[in-house]
């Protein structure tokens, strides 16, 4: 019995020995992020409280959510460069020009850029809202009603420092002419 012990014992470890070692796992492959993913809907809110803020004449509260560079584009080929100069624009535009604004039948998208094609795109959060604005005007009283797409991208402080408007500025043109 002694001997179908030993003997036991002894395939065993054959056994053991005999059996390949498991080869050391590969490191994972690096995953890519995708060039656009959906971004932090939380972006979405601050962006409607601004635009909501500015309808209703709170144009500080507005500019609240913008960088101290932050720079403001429109479609038609003007810009406001610096939130200083764009407060000023606001202030006047809200205070002496615009009598009421109403935003309505808005939507929003919030993306993540993980890539740009141009060096003049930044990457990271950029959030698109389309909505339509009714606009009444003091000098004459006009109101005009149009869809308007902007873009705005967050800095990495979750300001604003880029946006984007895009209208039809022949519709204001035409409300305030008497």
């Amino acid at each position: 019995m002694k001997n179908l012990t030993l003997v036991l014992i002894g395939c065993a470890l054959l056994w053991a020995c005999s059996q390949p070692k498991p080869e050391p796992e590969a490191p994972a492959a690096e995953v890519k992020p995708a060039p656009v993913e959906i971004g932090d809907t939380k972006f979405i809110d601050v962006s409607k409280e601004s635009l909501n803020n500015l309808a209703a004449g709170n144009v500080d509260g507005f500019m609240n959510t913008l960088a101290d560079d932050a720079k403001f584009f429109w479609n038609y080929g003007d810009s406001v460069v610096g939130k200083t100069a764009v407060a000023d624009y606001w202030k006047e535009r809200r205070g002496n020009v615009i009598d009421t604004l109403i935003i309505s039948e808005d939507v929003w998208l919030v993306i993540k850029a993980n890539e740009s094609p141009r060096p003049d795109l930044a990457t990271g959060t950029w959030v698109f809202g389309w909505y339509t604005a009714t606009a009444k005007y003091k000098s004459t009283g006009k109101s005009m009603t149009q869809a308007i797409h902007q873009a705005g991208h967050f800095n990495e402080s979750g300001k604003v420092d880029v946006m984007y408007q895009y209208l039809d500025r022949a519709l204001i043109q035409a409300a305030m002419k008497k």
